[in-house]
């Protein structure tokens, strides 16, 4: 089963996707000119965070080993960023 949304990241942690022990793959594309940056809970910052460049993917696939499965939160240093989350689950 799959499912994807938008979501609107603004300079307070955004939460992207909630925690999901089903969660098999997970891609997170920032649709924006800026940067962004993704961390596993509420207090991620553009200094702890892992930064999304600009029209930038990620994409995690479980293999076979154990791999995060939390939820994944978002800031900008700035403005507004326009995020797409998609996530695959077992069926």
């Amino acid at each position: 089963m799959a499912a994807s949304k938008a979501v609107s990241v603004g300079t307070s942690a955004t939460e992207l996707i909630g925690a999901n022990d089903q969660r098999i793959k997970l891609t997170i594309q920032n649709l924006d000119s800026g940067e962004i940056y993704y961390g596993e809970d509420n207090t991620v910052t553009a200094a702890n965070g892992i930064k999304l460049a600009a029209a930038a993917s990620v994409e995690e696939e479980f293999d076979g080993h154990k791999w995060y499965q939390g939820a994944v939160w978002a800031i900008v240093s700035s403005g507004t960023a326009d995020v797409r989350v998609w996530e695959r689950t077992f069926e």
